[in-house]
């Protein structure tokens, strides 16, 4: 083979490795951007955000008392715990309105749910009576003859009458608020709030 031919080989198959070079670098730059453009289509659902709405909180002021500690623990709403949560514009009665301190907040569904959320624990089964136990038994055996898979009812037990609470003391707005300003009107009701001054208990 010729010197003159062993170049011209030379020579084409670094024409070919440039070639090839090209190639992949436009197969990894047009898969690039189908990624970049899948992301961009599908960053919504992948970053999926709750949407949020105005709601209305009506906040206890006054904390509600009972004269047996564990009962009152279980049922009695605590300064700072919700009362109830409405949508916005909801046609408060006088009555609610001095009793309770009204917020604006910024919420999405979850958040809203869990403020008048009460803490519970499931029961288990060893702790139930045997009352209880029976009629899970029986319970069981209606539902095997009518051939119906049988699915436990859930026993659950209020530890805490709410597992949130609206944090009183660390909001510069709310900390100074006594239940008697409401007498005077709603303090708070240009301002909205969001998640940061709730609390978990």
């Amino acid at each position: 083979m010729t010197e003159e031919k062993k170049e011209q080989i030379q020579e084409k198959k670094e024409a070919q490795t440039k070639n090839n070079k090209k190639t992949f670098a436009i197969i990894g730059i047009l898969l690039l951007i189908v990624i970049a453009f899948s992301f961009f289509l599908l960053k919504d659902k992948i970053f999926k955000k709750d949407p949020k709405y105005i709601y209305e909180v009506a906040v206890m002021m006054r904390s509600q008392n009972n004269s047996d500690p564990e009962e009152d623990v279980r049922t009695s709403l605590k300064k700072g715990d919700v009362l109830v949560v409405q949508k916005e514009g909801h046609n408060w009665s006088k009555t609610e309105k001095v009793s309770y301190l009204i917020l604006k907040m910024e919420l999405s569904e979850a958040e809203a749910s869990k403020l008048t959320k009460s803490k519970t624990r499931e029961i288990p089964e060893k702790e139930l009576s045997e009352e209880e136990r029976e009629r899970i038994k029986e319970e069981e055996k209606r539902a095997k003859k009518a051939g119906e898979k049988y699915v436990p009812e859930l026993r659950e037990e209020t530890l805490v009458a709410r597992e949130y609470r609206i944090n009183m003391k660390e909001s510069e707005e709310l900390k100074d608020l006594k239940a008697n300003d409401l007498i005077k009107g709603q303090p708070l009701k240009d301002i909205i709030f969001d998640w940061k001054i709730v609390e978990k208990k």
